[in-house]
């Protein structure tokens, strides 16, 4: 039968540590002789000892002392930075983002129950398109979360976009930044994970594995295969691509990457539009295009929003009118100061303990 203490010492080892027991027993508050004997079933380690523990792991008190997961635990399909320089995905290390994927886990767990340990469900990047419906890039995260029943937040102190699962709900959350067609990518790509099971996986790191489907998953769901194939790129003209840039939501070098995947042609002209950036190619005049420099400029305004959903605001609201929750997550959600929310939860009516006494029968009456 497997025990706590080798549920700690399988943890330390997944972690390469790499530090005496001693040192660790020292950062828990614990001698290293009283870790050692908790360690191999000669004591039993107190409720404090394994939150210390599991916190200086990185793992769930829960899953040290039973070897499950916490069903109420938070889950992120895959937490990854991207290295641009090395081309490949690495696991974040930045305290600011740990802190702020905190503070969105912390304000689904204060107004939602639901577990998080269900099986997510499986969809192909078609399905998930025919469902989103047509032109569903020009308002994507209303779709996505009128339609397919995911959360999207949009806020600084990430640099990549993640997709996690807390109080039961799916949440996207993607950088706040006035590049909506990166915002498109982002969160085509956190469903990747959402919808190819990655939440079924235990391991949180970013990996091939996980990370080649979903920017497949992404290039199906906002540039499919047979539409891009429908498109003659050796006669397609600057503005035909400028239009279909904006059509599919999609920058100048994901689409140039997409034509390489595919292995299509494309003429001279369509390469060096690509080589532009795409702020560039929607900034610039141009006539003829489907699109007006106002619609551009409300797609970017609206990408640089700081960004919660409804729902999760008027649950915080009336949490914290009711005394239920706090009112500083809600503070935090809006950016704005604990004191500008005027919130007077109701106090409880004072009590007259005679009368108490007397009701339970403790005295008698008159």
């Amino acid at each position: 039968m497997e025990t706590v203490g080798t549920r700690i010492r399988q943890r330390i080892a997944e972690l390469h540590i790499g530090v005496p027991e001693k040192e660790i027993a020292a950062s828990v508050g614990m001698t290293p002789d009283v870790l050692s004997r908790s360690l191999n079933g000669k004591r039993t380690f107190t409720s404090i000892e394994l939150a210390h523990l599991a916190e200086r792991l990185s793992t769930s008190m829960y899953r040290l002392a039973t070897g499950e997961a916490d069903p109420f635990e938070a889950r992120i399909a895959a937490r990854h930075e991207y290295d641009f320089y090395a081309g490949r995905y690495v696991e974040g290390k930045d305290e600011s983002i740990s802190q702020t994927l905190d503070n969105i886990e912390l304000a689904y767990r204060q107004v939602y129950q639901g577990r998080n340990d269900a099986l997510t469900p499986v969809a192909g990047p078609d399905e998930i398109r025919e469902q989103l419906g047509a032109g569903f890039v020009g308002d994507f995260v209303s779709r996505v979360e009128e339609i397919l029943d995911i959360d999207v937040v949009r806020v600084e102190g990430v640099t990549s976009a993640y997709a996690l699962r807390a109080g039961g709900r799916y949440c996207i959350v993607v950088p706040r930044s006035g590049n909506w067609f990166r915002q498109n990518s982002d969160i085509a790509h956190e469903l990747g994970h959402i919808y190819l099971g990655h939440f079924n996986d235990r391991d949180e790191a970013a990996s091939d594995v996980k990370e080649g489907p979903a920017f497949d998953f992404a290039a199906q769901l906002l540039l499919p295969e047979a539409t891009m194939r429908a498109v003659d790129w050796a006669k397609t003209t600057w503005l035909e691509v400028v239009n279909f840039l904006w059509d599919h939501g999609v920058s100048t070098k994901y689409l140039a990457n997409r034509l390489r995947k595919l292995s299509l042609t494309a003429r001279a002209e369509v390469w060096q539009l690509l080589e532009l950036s795409t702020f560039d190619v929607f900034s610039r005049p141009l006539e003829g295009t489907s699109f007006s420099p106002f619609a551009v400029a409300a797609r970017t305004q609206r990408a640089a929003e700081r960004r919660f959903p409804e729902a999760l605001i008027a649950a915080h609201m009336e949490a914290a009118s009711t005394g239920k929750v706090a009112k500083e997550t809600l503070a935090w959600m809006l950016d704005v100061s604990p004191e500008e929310i005027e919130v007077h939860p109701p106090q409880s009516a004072s009590v007259n303990l005679d009368d108490l006494a007397a009701e339970l029968g403790l005295v008698a009456k008159g």
